[in-house]
């Protein structure tokens, strides 16, 4: 065995997937063709699944950017004038893109949480409950909605902002 086979052993996982660099790859296609042995090992490797599942834990990371998305909740308010939610849900949505590199992170992140502080912070508004009907829970659940769809726009463009940004440093560096 020599040391191109075992090179070629180390990363033959890797060129399943097709994960290396082209010269990478292109050595590793020159050996495989004229080595029986990593022929052989490449033949009886199982094929790479193309679909691995999203783990479904959650991590520091995602409990950071959670408690962020609340305190943004806590801190903004449409009916106080206030839109300085506005640029900080646009920089959220931005960060939390570029962690993350999903738009469904970003869009789950940004409305469960303002959702459910809606939820919380109205349940008892004359506004919305007066005799705990279905009307009135209703009128709640739109209510939140609403709220929660609108800063999850300003996340969502602060996302597109984020894959401009990325689209375009990654152009500048080919």
């Amino acid at each position: 065995m020599s040391q191109e086979c075992s090179i070629v052993e180390d990363l033959l996982a890797l060129y399943l997937k097709r994960t290396l660099q082209n010269d990478t790859l292109h050595f590793i296609e020159n050996h495989i063709a004229s080595c029986e042995r990593c022929q052989q090992l490449a033949s009886a490797q199982p094929p790479p699944s193309q679909k691995r599942p999203m783990k479904r834990t959650l991590t520091f990371f995602h409990l950071v950017f959670i408690v962020l998305s609340f305190m943004f909740a806590l801190n903004s308010s449409l009916l106080g004038n206030n839109f300085s939610f506005i640029v900080s849900y646009a920089i959220f949505g931005c960060l939390t893109y570029l962690f993350y590199k999903n738009i469904w992170i970003v869009f789950v992140i940004s409305f469960i949480p303002v959702f459910v502080w809606a939820i919380i912070d109205n349940l008892y508004t004359p506004l919305y409950i007066t005799h705990t009907s279905f009307a009135d829970i209703g009128a709640l659940l739109v209510g939140a909605s609403f709220i929660a769809i609108l800063h999850t726009i300003f996340a969502l463009l602060g996302s597109a902002m984020a894959i401009i940004l990325r689209n375009f440093f990654m152009l500048k560096s080919l």
